[in-house]
C-alpha cells in the first residue's frame, strides 16, 4: 500500500541564509510535502482522526518555517520540516519533502532541495506495536499487525532512490554561450538552460528518543558554488556539441566542486524549429573523472614511483579525518619556523600525516598592528585524532618551538597553528570552535585555504572558502594585505645572525609581479651546446658568475652536466667535482646571490645544498633519480620542476603528442601535473615548486613556439582545444576554438610561478638562420618578450645584461607597474 497525503506548493516567507544579492532577509520559499501513511482506515470510516490530518500539517510547517528558527540552509530546513510533519501523528510513516528558493539566483527558476526521512530513520523506531484489543481474535490482531508491518514496509519502498540520497536541486538556469556547429552560432552566444540534480549521501542517524543527524548540524551543499563554477565554466566555452558541454558541467561540478554525483540536464531552446527545445541529459559520479595514471614516456622508474605514490595515498588515509590548520610567523627566521612547524607535525603528532601545503603568503599584522609582517600558509592534516586532542598536539608543537603565551593576544610569535576545519564538524567549547570563529574575516588564512580546497564548505555561514574569500575583496573594506611569495633562498649566505630572518622571498604572481627575475647560466661543462668549455676551470667559473650578478643575474644557475640533446651522461661523482668547488668558491667569496643546482642526480643536489647551494633545478621533475623528491622534502628548499622525457640522449625521440591529440601543451600541462602531484604526495611544500615546461626538452622546433605562444595556458584552470584545419593540423589560437578540454589533470597547476629556459636553443637558430648558439642573442630576446608576456616569473638566459633591458621594457608593458 503507497498511500500519500500531500499538501503542495506551500507558500511560506522566511530568513533563511542569504538571497541571490546575498543579504540576510525575507524570502519565499515554495513546500511540498508528501506524507507516507495508511488511508485504509479513514476511507472505511471517513474519519478524519483515523488519517493523517493534511491542514494540521500544513499549519505546523508553515508555523514552523515562519519562526525564529535562525536555520541557514535549505537542507536544516528541511529537517525541521520532516520532524514537523512526522510529529503531527504517530500514523506519519514517512515523509517527502521538497523545498524549494524561487529567489534563490539570479538567473535560475529557483534552488530546491529534496529529501525523504522514515519515522524509524529519524527516530530510531516505527512507533508503539499494535496491541491486542479486548475482544479482537488472534487472527484478526494477526492481520492488523501484518498489515501495519506492511505499510511500513510500503513507506521504506516508496523512498527509491532517495532512500539512500538527499538531493539539491537548480532548475532552469539560463545562461549565455557559444554552441552549436552552424556558421552563425560560431559567432552569436544564444540561451541555453541548465537543470542540475546534486545527488549526495545520507545523514547518518544517531538512535534514540530523539534521533538527531551526525554532527547536529545538515552539512551545507552549497548551490552557489557549483552554479558560480558551471556559470563561469559556460560563458567562457564555445562547444560545438551538447553532450561536450553537459560533460564538461558535469566534470567541473563533480571534480572541481566536489559533488560526489551530478545530473545534467541541457537544453537548446533554439535549436529546432517545430518543437520546444533538443536536450541531452547525464549523470557522472566520481568514477568517471578519476585521474589516470598516462604513461609519459619516461624512465620506468618514474613510472613505477607515481604508482606507489598513489598507492601510498589510497592506503594511508583509509578512516582518517581531514583536518585543515592554518600556520603563521613574524619572529626570527620566519621560513625556518614554517618548515620546522611542517615537520613536527608530520613526524611528532601520533596517528597524523601531512597531505598538502598551501602556497607562501606574507601579509600585514592584523588586529595589533605595531608588529612584524607575517608569513603564512595552511596546510591539511589526515589524522585519526578528535579535535581536542590535535588541539593538544598543535599546543605542544607550539610550546616546543618557543612560543612565547605570556605575550598579549594577537602579538607577535615564532608560530601559530589554529584548526580552522575539522571534516564538516560544527563544534563550539571553551578551547575549540570549528569552523575557526575568525576564518570568514581574515584573508590571510582564506587565502592559503583555497590553494588546498576552495570549494570547502563553511557550516555555519554556508559559503565556500573561495567565496568567503571573493566577499573580503569584493565586499568588506578589508586592506588587500596578503602577498603571496616564493622563497629563493632557505638561509642567509651574508654571515648575519641566524636570528634574523634572511631576505629571501620574491613575488612571482602574474598580476603582482612587477619585474622579470633572471637565472644566469653558469655551465662548468666541457660540452654544453652554447658554452661548452668556457668556464670549465674554478677560476674562469668564479669570475663569470661574478659578472653574472654585476649585469644583473638574480640567480645563478650552475651545471656540470650537459643536457643538450644527445649529451653522455657524465656521472655522480664527476659532475659533484665540477660543481661543488663552484659553489663553495663562490660563498667564500661573499657572493650572496641564491644559487641553483643543475642537477637530476640527488647525490649531487644534496653535495652543493651542503656546499652553499639554494635551489634545485632538476630538468627530469623528480622522475630520473628517485631519492630526488625525498630529498628536496627533507631538505626544505626551492625546487625547479622541468617537464622532460626521457633523458638528454633520447629526448629528441620522444616529441610525438599524438596521446594528447597532437596538442603539445596540453601533454606539457598533464605530464608536468604528474610530476608535481608526486612532488606533493612526498612532501615537498607547494610554496618551494616552480615550473618550467622544458623549451628544447622533448619538443621540436614547432612545439617550441607553441608552447611560448601559449604559455598563460601552461598554469590556467581550463584550457581550449584549438580548431583544426582539413588536414587536421590546429589553427592559429584565438576566437576560433573549440570547448574547454576535460583533461583529469593529476594535480591542478593555477598558481604556480613558471620558468622560461630558450636562451641561444636550436629552434631560435631555424628561425633566424643562425647555425653558431653564441649567435642567437636577439633571437633569444623575442622568447624572453613573449615569456614575459605569457607571465614567466624567471627567464634563465646567457646573455644576461642584454636581456635586462630587453625584459625592463618589456615588464613595463606587460606586468603590472
Amino acid at each position: 500500500m503507497a498511500d500519500k497525503i500531500i499538501f503542495r506548493d506551500l507558500e511560506v516567507r522566511a530568513v533563511l541564509g542569504h538571497d541571490s544579492w546575498e543579504r540576510k532577509k525575507s524570502q519565499p520559499l515554495v513546500i511540498t510535502a508528501e506524507i507516507h501513511t495508511s488511508i485504509a482506515s479513514a476511507g472505511r470510516t471517513d474519519k478524519v482522526t483515523e488519517s493523517v490530518h493534511y491542514g494540521n500539517a500544513c499549519k505546523r510547517v508553515m508555523a514552523f518555517a515562519e519562526s525564529e528558527h535562525k536555520l541557514q540552509s535549505l537542507e536544516a530546513l528541511a529537517e525541521g520540516i520532516v520532524r514537523t510533519c512526522l510529529g503531527v501523528t504517530e500514523r506519519a510513516l514517512a515523509v517527502h519533502v521538497i523545498a524549494r528558493k524561487p529567489r534563490a539566483l539570479l538567473h535560475a527558476k529557483y534552488a530546491g532541495v529534496e529529501v525523504f526521512r522514515t519515522r524509524k530513520e529519524v527516530f530510531g523506531s516505527w512507533g508503539a506495536d499494535p496491541v491486542q484489543e479486548t475482544g479482537e481474535t488472534d487472527d484478526e490482531f494477526a492481520q492488523r499487525s501484518a498489515a501495519a508491518t506492511a505499510e511500513r514496509l510500503a513507506a521504506e519502498r516508496a523512498a527509491g532512490e532517495l532512500a539512500t540520497e538527499d538531493r539539491i536541486v537548480v532548475r532552469k538556469l539560463s545562461l549565455s554561450t557559444i554552441i552549436g556547429v552552424n556558421l552563425w552560432e560560431r559567432h552569436a552566444k544564444q540561451i541555453v538552460d541548465f537543470d542540475l540534480t546534486m545527488h549526495y549521501p545520507k545523514p547518518t542517524y544517531v538512535g534514540g528518543a530523539g534521533g538527531v543527524v551526525r554532527d547536529s548540524v545538515p552539512a551545507y551543499r552549497n548551490f552557489r558554488t557549483v552554479v558560480e563554477a558551471i556559470t563561469e565554466l559556460v560563458e567562457k566555452s564555445s562547444y560545438r556539441t551538447v553532450e561536450a558541454l553537459a560533460t564538461a558541467i558535469a566534470r567541473t561540478g563533480v571534480k572541481e566542486c566536489r559533488v560526489p554525483k551530478l545530473t545534467v540536464r541541457v537544453e537548446k531552446p533554439s535549436a529546432l524549429v517545430f518543437a520546444a527545445c533538443s536536450a541531452v541529459e547525464i549523470t557522472r559520479t566520481t568514477d568517471d573523472f578519476a585521474a589516470p595514471l598516462v604513461d609519459s614516456l619516461t624512465p620506468s622508474s618514474g613510472s613505477a614511483d607515481a604508482q606507489s605514490d598513489v598507492a601510498s595515498v589510497a592506503t594511508s588515509t583509509h578512516g582518517m579525518h581531514n583536518a585543515y590548520v592554518a600556520l603563521g610567523t613574524n619572529v626570527g627566521d620566519r621560513l625556518a619556523n614554517l618548515h620546522r612547524a611542517l615537520t613536527l607535525l608530520n613526524t611528532t603528532v601520533p596517528n597524523t600525516q601531512l597531505a598538502e601545503t598551501s602556497f607562501l603568503y606574507e601579509t600585514a599584522p592584523m588586529y595589533v598592528t605595531d608588529q612584524p609582517a607575517f608569513l603564512n600558509s595552511a596546510c591539511l592534516l589526515r589524522t585519526a585524532l578528535e579535535p581536542l586532542a590535535l588541539l593538544d598536539e598543535l599546543k605542544r608543537i607550539e610550546a616546543e618551538m618557543g612560543r612565547d603565551f605570556s605575550m598579549f593576544r594577537n602579538g607577535p610569535r615564532v608560530i601559530d597553528l589554529d584548526i580552522l576545519f575539522y571534516d564538516e564538524l560544527v563544534m563550539a567549547t571553551e578551547r575549540l570552535t570549528i569552523p575557526h570563529a575568525l576564518v570568514h574575516e581574515r584573508r590571510f588564512q582564506l587565502g592559503p585555504l583555497c590553494d588546498i580546497n576552495r570549494e570547502l564548505m563553511h557550516q555555519r555561514l554556508g559559503n565556500s572558502a573561495a567565496a568567503l574569500y571573493r566577499h573580503l575583496t569584493t565586499h568588506s573594506n578589508a586592506p588587500d594585505d596578503i602577498v603571496r611569495v616564493t622563497p629563493l633562498q632557505t638561509r642567509s649566505h651574508t654571515g648575519a645572525d641566524s636570528n634574523e630572518d634572511p631576505v629571501v622571498l620574491q613575488t612571482m604572481v602574474p598580476a603582482t609581479q612587477k619585474q622579470t627575475i633572471f637565472m644566469g647560466i653558469l655551465n662548468c661543462t666541457p660540452d654544453s651546446f652554447s658554452d661548452g668549455g668556457d668556464y670549465f676551470s674554478l677560476d674562469d667559473a668564479v669570475s663569470r658568475a661574478r659578472q653574472l650578478v654585476a649585469d644583473g643575474a638574480n640567480i645563478i644557475d650552475i651545471g656540470g652536466q650537459s643536457t643538450r640533446p644527445g649529451a653522455v651522461q657524465v656521472g655522480v661523482e664527476e659532475e659533484i667535482s665540477r660543481v661543488v668547488p663552484v659553489v663553495r668558491a663562490l660563498r667564500d667569496q661573499k657572493i650572496t646571490v641564491p644559487i641553483s643546482i643543475d642537477t637530476f642526480y640527488a647525490k649531487v643536489a644534496e653535495a652543493a645544498l651542503d656546499a652553499g647551494a639554494d635551489i634545485i633545478n632538476d630538468v627530469t621533475g623528480g622522475y630520473f633519480d628517485q631519492a630526488m623528491l625525498p630529498l628536496v622534502a627533507a631538505r626544505q628548499c626551492p625546487y625547479i620542476l622541468m617537464h622532460m622525457r626521457g633523458d638528454p640522449a633520447t629526448m629528441t625521440k620522444l616529441n610525438d603528442y599524438s596521446q594528447y591529440s597532437g596538442d603539445v601543451v596540453r601533454g606539457t600541462r598533464f605530464e608536468l601535473a604528474q610530476r608535481v602531484r608526486s612532488a606533493l604526495d612526498h612532501g615537498v611544500a607547494r610554496w618551494n615548486i616552480i615550473l618550467d615546461p622544458g623549451i628544447g626538452f622533448a619538443k621540436e622546433g614547432a612545439q617550441n613556439f607553441e608552447i611560448l605562444r601559449r604559455l598563460p595556458e601552461l598554469t590556467a584552470r581550463h584550457i581550449r582545444a584549438p580548431v583544426t584545419d582539413r588536414s587536421g593540423k590546429p589553427e592559429v589560437h584565438g576566437e576560433n576554438q573549440e570547448g574547454f578540454i576535460d583533461e583529469n589533470l593529476p594535480a591542478e597547476l593555477v598558481g604556480y610561478p613558471v620558468l622560461v629556459g630558450s636562451s641561444r636553443k636550436r629552434f631560435i637558430g631555424v628561425a633566424t638562420g643562425k647555425a653558431e648558439a653564441k649567435d642567437r642573442t636577439w633571437g633569444t630576446a623575442a622568447t624572453v618578450t613573449s615569456a614575459v608576456q605569457g607571465g614567466a616569473a624567471i627567464v634563465r638566459v646567457h646573455d644576461v645584461a642584454e636581456m635586462v633591458d630587453v625584459a625592463r621594457v618589456s615588464d613595463c608593458i606587460y606586468r603590472a607597474q
